[in-house]
């Protein structure tokens, strides 16, 4: 599926979604990562989509994904802002 980042400025075929942080990051936000290639032995291949306050409302972003997926699998989702 097609994302577009949160913050706008890319738009990245993505293979895997998944809630990480970001290393050293003491903003205490909640990251979605998309994966777009399988991870290289010196590369994990992933791009950041957006940032959350909460666990909770990166699971919300992350259920909307899921829902396009399903309803449009072949279209471009765009990453909400909080």
């Amino acid at each position: 599926m097609w994302i577009r980042t949160q913050d706008k400025k890319q738009l990245v075929k993505i293979i895997k979604v998944q809630i990480g942080p970001i290393l050293g990051d003491k903003k205490n936000k909640v990251n979605i990562w998309g994966q777009f290639a399988p991870a290289g032995l010196f590369s994990s291949n992933k791009v950041l989509l957006g940032m959350y306050p909460t666990n909770e409302k990166a699971i919300e972003e992350i259920d909307r994904i899921e829902e396009s997926i399903i309803s449009n699998p072949k279209g471009v989702y765009n990453m909400s802002s909080c």
